[in-house]
This record gives structure tokens, C-alpha cells and sequence, in this order.
């Protein structure tokens, strides 16, 4: 059987292959807080509001990233235009120089908040992504396409976390090998 979905662990674990979204999410809400699936990952074919609800994700640390680079981006826009402004002035009508013409460094301190930010926002999803990762590999490909799956790493088929994951409608459950 061909395998798909990727993972990264060193551990063998098992893999409860579900068909429907529903028993999933069940599955999920009951193994969520036992001590005996530590470290279990969900899979499926694309994002459900559902699993993301079960899993009680918690907030994106990628925010982070985007917050850094805004304010790194507003306040290199505001340190450039006014570096620039004292040393090369323009004097128009007798307007002073320096910090009276802050209006005029609002639009490249806007512009550089989201230049920057964007840029720190891709960083951050593919460090936080661990993107690129040449030893991830698939575990059931499957998942990509019509089924869901869990994985829970050092368990094993025969014992009683594949009883519970089969009592919550778990299909199939198959031994993973780690590579």
C-alpha cells in the first residue's frame, strides 16, 4: 500500500484512517486531552473549521513575524525619509525642515510597513512551516485526497489506542515505519 502525508517524527506509530468528517472530528474532541496520544497529529484532504475546532489550535505564532516587520518597516520608513530630509533639505515657501514635515514621510513609512510586513509574514510561515524540510515523507496518500487520518507516534496496532480509535470509527489502522 502506497503511503502520503507528510511527517517528520523518528518514532513508528500507528495511522487510524477515517472516511467521514464527522467520526473525525469525534475522534479528535475525545483523544484531544488523554495522556496516551501525545503528540498525535491530524491529516485531511484540505482545512475544516471543524478540525480546527476539535484541535483547539492555538493562535498562529506567525502574527508575530508580521508584527515585527511592520514595525521595523514603519519605523525604517520614518528613519529614512527624516535622515534624508536634514541631510539634503528642500526648503519649499519657507517651511521648516526635520520634524514639522512628517506628513510628507507618512506615505514611505506606510509603504515600507507593508513591504516589510508581507516579507517577514512568507519568512515566517516558512519557518514556522519548517519549509523546506527535505526529511518529511508521506505517510498515507490517501489523506490528499478522500480520507482522514490520525497519527500517534509509539503506539501500536494491537493496543488500547487503536481499540479506542476503532471504537470511534476508525476504518483501518494501519503500523507506520519510520524512515
Amino acid at each position: 500500500m502506497s503511503t502520503t502525508t507528510l511527517m517528520s517524527t523518528k518514532s513508528d506509530g500507528m495511522m487510524a484512517v477515517f472516511s467521514y468528517l464527522d467520526k473525525f472530528c469525534d475522534a479528535l474532541e475525545k483523544v484531544r486531552d488523554r495522556s496516551d496520544f501525545h503528540g498525535f497529529e491530524a491529516f485531511s484532504p484540505t482545512s475544516y473549521h471543524e478540525i480546527e475546532h476539535a484541535m483547539h489550535f492555538d493562535p498562529s505564532p506567525v502574527r508575530k513575524f508580521t508584527l515585527a516587520g511592520g514595525l521595523t518597516g514603519v519605523m525604517t520608513g520614518f528613519a529614512l525619509a527624516l535622515g534624508l530630509d536634514y541631510n539634503w533639505p528642500i526648503i519649499v515657501g519657507g517651511k521648516p525642515a526635520g520634524a514639522f514635515s512628517i506628513p510628507a514621510y507618512v506615505v514611505i513609512g506606510f509603504e515600507l510597513t507593508i513591504l516589510l510586513g508581507a516579507i517577514s509574514t512568507i519568512a515566517g510561515m516558512l519557518i514556522m512551516g519548517r519549509i523546506p524540510n527535505p526529511k518529511l515523507r508521506v505517510l498515507d496518500k490517501r489523506t490528499t485526497d478522500d480520507k482522514f487520518a490520525i497519527y500517534v507516534p509509539g503506539a501500536s496496532v494491537d493496543g488500547p489506542q487503536a481499540k479506542l480509535l476503532r471504537e470511534l470509527g476508525a476504518e483501518e489502522i494501519n503500523a507506520t515505519q519510520a524512515p
